[in-house]
C-alpha cells in the first residue's frame, strides 16, 4: 500500500496557525474586557465611598466651603464611571468581534481537517480494493496453473 499524502497539508497547517492566532487574540480581548469591568467596578466603589464620606460629614456637621469640593469630586467620579462604562462597551464589542473571527478560523480549520480525514479514508479504501484485486489475480493465476498441471 502506498503512503497517503494530503496535497493541502500546507494549507491545513496555515489554517491551524490562523486559528491559534485568533484564539490568542480572543483571549487578549477577554482579558481587556475583564480589566475594563474591574475598572468600572473600582470607579463605582470610589463613588460609593465618596457618597458615604459626604453622608458622614453631613451627619457630623458640614461646612459650606467644602461643599463645592465634594460636588466637584462627585462630578468627577460620575464622569469616570461614564468613561469606564464606555471603555467596557468598547471592550465587549472588541471581544465579540474577536470571538467571531476565532469561530470562523476554527470552522475553516475543522472543515479542512475533515476533508483530510475523508481523503485518507478514500485512499485506504482505494488501496484496499487494489490489494484485493491483486490478491484475486494471484489466486486465480495459481488456480489456473494448478489446473493445467492436472
Amino acid at each position: 500500500m502506498r503512503a497517503f499524502s494530503f496535497r493541502l497539508e500546507t494549507l491545513l497547517h496555515l489554517r491551524e496557525l490562523s486559528k491559534d492566532r485568533a484564539l490568542a487574540s480572543y483571549g487578549e480581548a477577554v482579558s481587556l474586557r475583564k480589566k475594563a469591568n474591574d475598572q468600572l467596578l473600582h470607579a463605582q466603589e470610589a463613588l460609593d465611598e465618596l457618597q458615604r464620606e459626604i453622608a458622614l460629614r453631613r451627619s457630623v456637621g458640614f461646612d459650606g466651603s467644602s461643599q463645592g469640593a465634594f460636588n466637584r469630586s462627585l462630578l468627577a467620579a460620575k464622569e469616570r464611571i461614564i468613561a469606564r462604562n464606555t471603555d467596557l462597551q468598547r471592550a465587549c464589542k472588541l471581544e465579540e468581534a474577536k470571538r467571531s473571527l476565532f469561530l470562523e478560523a476554527e470552522s475553516a480549520f475543522k472543515s479542512m481537517s475533515k476533508l483530510k480525514e475523508k481523503r485518507k479514508e478514500e485512499h485506504v479504501l482505494s488501496e484496499s480494493k487494489k490489494e484485493e484485486s491483486e490478491l484475486d489475480d494471484v489466486i486465480g493465476a495459481r488456480f489456473l496453473t494448478k489446473r493445467e498441471i492436472f
